[in-house]
């Protein structure tokens, strides 16, 4: 989708950008972390894993429907990466699904926040989804607290089986034509 060719996208503190083979060390140090990867779809990673991990991002042509993709969120100053966001379109276009991986030293800084409500915009501008959601486990309080800061409703509380261990997840929501704060 041409998502992809609205990047870089600047914002006050960060920039919304591919991922590159020398975001190696940033990216591999969030990436390594368990406390990062606690409530992530991915497990911790070696040094091996995250290059792979980076050179297929890399690669990676854009958004397609049916796949995730990876989009680096790097600081404004100097370009620094300080995580990424995970971002999948429906088969059919009509709604996407986003997740947030921050490096621990600028968690609780609001950049988080500034790189999902951007995120959600350029969804919304040049894609068709009507709708884009979140779905984090109930214990992850920073993560519920972001995903409410973005104006997003709980639509929806399940238990699952999230990486061998059951929890209660809770997915939440914003639809087209509703602006994030």
């Amino acid at each position: 989708m041409s998502l992809f060719q609205h990047l870089p996208h600047v914002c006050p503190r960060v920039r919304l950008r591919r991922l590159r083979a020398s975001d190696f060390r940033n990216f591999h140090a969030y990436r390594s972390d368990p406390e990062v990867a606690r409530y992530q779809g991915w497990a911790p990673m070696s040094e091996t894993e995250a290059s792979e991990s980076l050179r297929e991002y890399a690669r990676n042509a854009g958004l397609e429907p049916g796949e995730w993709a990876q989009i680096g969120i790097a600081a404004l100053e100097d370009d620094r990466l300080i995580g990424d966001l995970g971002v999948w379109l429906a088969p059919d276009g009509r709604w996407a699904e986003f997740g947030v991986s921050l490096h621990p030293q600028v968690q609780r800084t609001g950049l988080g926040l500034e790189s999902a409500q951007a995120l959600i915009a350029l969804l919304f501008a040049h894609t068709s989804a009507l709708r884009v959601v979140a779905a984090t486990d109930a214990r992850n309080l920073a993560c519920i607290g972001l995903l409410e800061r973005l104006g997003m409703r709980l639509a929806d509380t399940a238990e699952a089986e999230y990486k061998d261990e059951t929890c209660i997840e809770h997915v939440y929501v914003i639809e087209r034509g509703r602006s994030t704060p």
